[in-house]
C-alpha cells in the first residue's frame, strides 16, 4: 500500500488554478483532501475569481473524480467513536468518495454545505470550552516563574508548540473529561482520533493565550478558519505525511504533535507548473500509487 498524503488548502488553492495540473497530481499520488477543505470551499467569501466558492468546489470535485480521496469530517469521526466506543480506523471516507465519483456536482445544495453547518454548530461550544480551559491552564503555567520565563523566550513557534503539546499531554485526561460524555471518558486514549483532535485544539488555544498576553498584541476575533486548518494536521494521526505551505500554523503544530510523521513544505507563490514540479521533487516514491 502507498503511504497516505494529506493535502491542505494552501496547496489545493495553488493547483486549483489549473485543473489539469491538480488532476495530474492526484492521479499519481495517494492523496486525501480534508473534509474541512470542502467546507471552506463552500463558505469562502473571498472576492478573488480564483477563490470563488463555485470554482473551488468544482476543482475539489474534479480532484476526487481524478483519484483523490475524500476525508471524513471531524464530526463524523467523533460520532463514529462515540457510537462504537472504538478508535476510528481511517480518515478516508470511502463511501463519500465513491458517491462524489459517481454523481454530478450540485454546487447550490451540496451535502457538504449542510455538514459544514452541522460541524460548526457541534464544535463551536467545544471550542469555547477549550479556550476557557486553556486560559486557566495558561495562567497556572505562568505562575511557575521559571517556566513562564522560558516560554516568553520562545519566539520560534515550533519550539512554543513543543511546550504546548507537552503541557497538553500532561492534562489530556482532564481535558477529555471536561469536554465529553462519561462513556467517551472511560474509553478514550491516545489511539482515538478525537483525542488527537482535542490535543491539537488545546495546544492551539494555549498559543493563542500566549499571543494575547504579549505587549501590544492584536489577535483576530474570528479564529474559526484556524480551527478548520487544524483538521489536516489531525489527519496525521492516521496518515503518513502532510503537504502544505502554512508555515504559521500547520507546519509548527504538525512537527510538534507528530514528530515521526513527514511534513512537506512547498512555496505556493510560484506559477502552477513550478509548484507541481517542486511537489514532485520532494514527495517520496512511497506516496505514489502503485
Amino acid at each position: 500500500m502507498s503511504e497516505l498524503l494529506v493535502v491542505d488548502k494552501s496547496i489545493f488553492h495553488s493547483l486549483c488554478g489549473c485543473d489539469d495540473k491538480l488532476c495530474e497530481f492526484v492521479k499519481n499520488y495517494n492523496v486525501v483532501l480534508p473534509n474541512a477543505l470542502a467546507a471552506e470551499c463552500l463558505i469562502s467569501e473571498n472576492q478573488e475569481p480564483s477563490k470563488n466558492p463555485v470554482k473551488l468546489l468544482r476543482g475539489f470535485d474534479k480532484a476526487i473524480k481524478a483519484g483523490a480521496k475524500m476525508g471524513y469530517s471531524s464530526l463524523k469521526l467523533f460520532r463514529e467513536e462515540n457510537q462504537t466506543l472504538c478508535t476510528a480506523k481511517s480518515v478516508v471516507d470511502e463511501s463519500t468518495t465513491k458517491l462524489i465519483r459517481s454523481s454530478t456536482l450540485k454546487s447550490e445544495d451540496d451535502f457538504i454545505k449542510q455538514e459544514a453547518e452541522c460541524c460548526r454548530k457541534t464544535f463551536e461550544p467545544i471550542i469555547k470550552s477549550l479556550l476557557e480551559i486553556a486560559g486557566v491552564l495558561y495562567d497556572n503555567l505562568c505562575k511557575r516563574d521559571k517556566l513562564a520565563e522560558a516560554i516568553r523566550k520562545k519566539k520560534d513557534r515550533i519550539r512554543r508548540f513543543d511546550n504546548w503539546i507537552h503541557a497538553t499531554d500532561q492534562t489530556m485526561q482532564n481535558v477529555i473529561s471536561r469536554l465529553f460524555s462519561e462513556q467517551i471518558r472511560r474509553h478514550a486514549d491516545t489511539n482515538w482520533f478525537i483525542w488527537h483532535l482535542s490535543r491539537l485544539y488545546f495546544a492551539y488555544s494555549l498559543d493563542l493565550m500566549f499571543i494575547k498576553n504579549l505587549p501590544g498584541s492584536c489577535v483576530k476575533k474570528d479564529i474559526s478558519n484556524d480551527f478548520y486548518d487544524l483538521e489536516p494536521v489531525s489527519y496525521l494521526s492516521r496518515a503518513d505525511g502532510l503537504l502544505t505551505n502554512d508555515k504559521k500554523l500547520q507546519v509548527p503544530l504538525a512537527k510538534a504533535a507528530f514528530p515521526k510523521k513527514e511534513v512537506f513544505v512547498v512555496d505556493t507563490s510560484k506559477d502552477v507548473q513550478h509548484v507541481l514540479d517542486d511537489i514532485i521533487d520532494i514527495i517520496p516514491e512511497s506516496y505514489r500509487i502503485e
